[in-house]
């Protein structure tokens, strides 16, 4: 066997393994989501080139694989790994679930296309052999049609999955913005910042390939996707060891974080109560207004920093804006609102900034510096190493082995 198709049937049995491995934990999870079930889907359709090149290497014939095998199934993995990112962060989005299969049109229209194109078609993916029985002859005006969108494939296939990529950025943009409103961590699991890893590994690897066959011309354009095998190995490694542990960002064990407000029925006899002069809203001037909101600023700010301080509710590596908004009885929206203009902090500065300070309090005191220090991040709140290693150089411009010393040389000279 020629050391490239060795190499493709190897990557094949080992991107197998591993999807067989990650699909049964898939499916024997105690709490499942959607989003579950559109990995596993992904998965599969991933595979199934994987499972194509495995019965070629043993010589089992399966005419539907080599139907389904053909170069149009990449026209999925960008709508799948939008439609996956939108799912996960998204929650009305079940609500909206018909409007999303036209992300699927493009695959739809040039499958079509394929299955009339004639079985000796360069597209199809194993030239000169017969091919599925039902696939119908296409005449010759019907291919003339055709041909040019079949030549223009490649761009066409190259453009969405940039587009969907570049789609799925934003999305994961705006959603790392919102995370720092709402959650006092930031790892992978939140912030979804492992995605990112997915279109730029498919891209970079396609474009290696093809910088390579233009260089070389080794690899004939009869068998398009034996030239991505590693593409779709690369992929399914990231899905199966970062998806398989990943649940929709805005869920919890019970219910979602954000709950739809709902105001309590009223009777229809009931009417509103008159409005005496004395409760009239009064005319004021901008500069009043201005100085009240000012005001009611200050007064939330000593309030959260009463509460943070005296309950130390950032102990908590979960803690969420919603949670600080119930134990003080602020709407999210004010909270968030006076962090911003107040302090010019998002809920994530904000409370880092709290745990950070207990560390260095910690790390101040003489029984305490035997204690291992990520030990003492995790006692303050902190969810990972890296984020808390980056947050206190940020704030104190050392790290925080430095800054043990500094205290601890300190004390030298003072005592």
């Amino acid at each position: 066997m020629p050391l490239a198709d060795r190499l493709s049937w190897e990557f094949s049995i080992v991107g197998l393994s591993l999807t067989v491995f990650t699909l049964v934990n898939l499916f024997t999870k105690t709490r499942k989501h959607n989003t579950d079930f559109l990995l596993a889907v992904w998965l599969v359709l991933l595979n199934i080139p994987l499972i194509h090149t495995v019965f070629a290497g043993l010589r089992i014939e399966a005419p539907l694989f080599r139907l389904l095998t053909n170069p149009t199934l990449n026209l999925l993995q960008g709508p799948i790994l939008y439609l996956y990112v939108r799912m996960l962060i998204s929650q009305d989005f079940k609500t909206h679930i018909k409007k999303e299969l036209i992300h699927f049109l493009p695959f739809v229209l040039f499958f079509l296309i394929f299955i009339a194109m004639p079985q000796n078609h360069p597209m199809m993916p194993l030239p000169n052999h017969p091919g599925p029985a039902f696939a119908p002859p296409a005449s010759k005006p019907l291919l003339a049609f055709l041909e040019p969108l079949i030549h223009s494939f490649g761009l066409i296939n190259g453009l969405i999955f940039i587009g969907y990529s570049a789609a799925t950025v934003l999305l994961l943009s705006k959603h790392q913005k919102t995370v720092s409103e709402v959650f006092s961590s930031n790892n992978n699991e939140l912030t979804l910042r492992w995605i990112y890893a997915l279109p730029t590994t498919y891209i970079v690897l396609v474009l290696l390939n093809f910088i390579y066959e233009s260089l070389f011309s080794v690899t004939a354009y009869a068998n398009p996707l034996a030239s991505h095998m590693l593409s779709f190995l690369c992929i399914t490694v990231l899905l199966c060891f970062f998806g398989v542990k990943q649940k929709p960002v805005f869920y919890t064990a019970t219910s979602p974080l954000i709950q739809p407000v709902v105001n309590p029925p009223q009777s229809e006899s009931a009417q509103p109560a008159p409005v005496s002069p004395a409760d009239e809203p009064q005319c004021c001037t901008t500069e009043d207004a201005d100085n009240a909101d000012e005001q009611n600023s200050k007064e939330i700010i000593s309030r959260l920093h009463t509460y943070m301080v005296a309950e130390k509710p950032y102990q908590d590596p979960d803690f969420s804006v919603y949670t600080l908004a119930s134990a003080v009885d602020i709407p999210r929206r004010t909270l968030s609102a006076t962090l911003n203009n107040g302090l010019n902090k998002n809920f994530y500065q904000y409370v880092n900034e709290f745990r950070i300070e207990e560390i260095k309090q910690l790390l101040q005191q003489p029984q305490l510096q035997h204690t291992n220090i990520l030990d003492l991040a995790f006692q303050a709140g902190f969810k990972s190493k890296s984020s808390f290693n980056s947050l206190f150089k940020q704030h104190c411009g050392v790290t925080p082995t430095q800054f043990r010393k500094q205290v601890q040389h300190q004390q030298q000279i003072s005592g």
